[in-house]
């Protein structure tokens, strides 16, 4: 009987685990990351990658990295058409510290686009490098 209620609670347990651990490996992104010592590299390079800085106006007004777009993230998906190149192009994402860039990638992943990259630090990480 004991082993009975254990091996149904254990079931039970499992079957009411399971959606999270579902969807938590659902929501991993294929995203790459990039350090901002090699971005300043890549924006030497011929063909450099598109940067999108999700921030707000304000934010992206007060500094931003050169030639970055700005797109908020709350907007991004409305103003797609904004980017430049294709699907395949890179695109190193980066706002003040990660989370909006994750929200602004995980849109960009879901529209197709292939190579979207991850600025680790972000622009806290960035402006600190420039120094």
């Amino acid at each position: 009987m004991i082993h009975n209620l254990l091996f149904s609670s254990r079931t039970l347990l499992a079957a009411l685990l399971l959606p999270f651990v579902i969807t938590c490996h659902a929501e991993t992104l294929p995203v790459a990351s990039i350090t901002p010592a090699e971005l300043a590299q890549r924006l030497k390079e011929p063909n450099p990658p598109i940067i999108i800085d999700v921030r707000t106006r304000d934010e992206y007004s007060a500094g931003h990295i050169d030639t970055a777009l700005n797109l908020p993230h709350d907007e991004l998906e409305r103003r797609l058409g904004e980017i430049p190149g294709n699907k395949t192009s890179e695109i190193v994402v980066y706002c003040r510290s990660g989370k909006r860039a994750r929200i602004a990638e995980k849109i960009l992943v879901e529209k197709g686009y292939q190579n979207v990259k991850d600025l680790d630090g972000h622009w806290q990480g960035w402006s600190s490098q420039a120094k």
